[in-house]
């Protein structure tokens, strides 16, 4: 288990930030190593594990991600979509579409996002989704008596 979140621990100290691209080539055995904690019996490292190859946009992770979208933990299969999302492979469309029946509506919700290309789920914006910074949709309740 030490090896295991060693593994993912230096994948993280790696990870793209989530807004960002990726600059710079992983090594395959990092890519290797987060691959093989898919299947790890710890929850927290599977999640952990597709979430961080999501933020890699590396082709190799294609396989992995599809299987984890199998998982039996929803974090991890909502983890694999917006993974799946972010690579934007279109050999991923039918596993998507078959998420979008997923029992979580977590997982469902990560599905509609990649499949309409929005994978990135760590949004920097306000999380009021009214663009109006007005709360009273109203400028005059009260107008003035003459």
């Amino acid at each position: 288990m030490r090896i295991r979140l060693h593994v993912v621990a230096a994948a993280l100290a790696l990870s793209v930030p989530a807004g960002a691209e990726q600059a710079t080539t992983v090594p395959a055995a990092v890519i290797d190593g987060l691959i093989g904690a898919l299947k790890d019996s710890d929850v927290e490292v599977r999640s952990q594990a597709a979430r961080t190859l999501g933020r890699f946009r590396d082709p190799r992770a294609l396989p992995g991600l599809l299987q984890a979208l199998k998982d039996e933990n929803a974090e991890v299969r909502t983890h694999a979509a917006y993974g799946l999302g972010r690579l934007r492979d279109p050999k991923a469309t039918d596993a998507l579409v078959q998420a979008l029946r997923d029992a979580n509506p977590q997982v469902r919700r990560a599905a509609v996002r990649a499949l309409a290309g929005r994978g990135d789920h760590d949004w920097n914006g306000h999380p009021n989704p009214n663009p109006n910074p007005n709360p009273n949709p109203n400028p005059n309740p009260r107008p003035d008596p003459d």
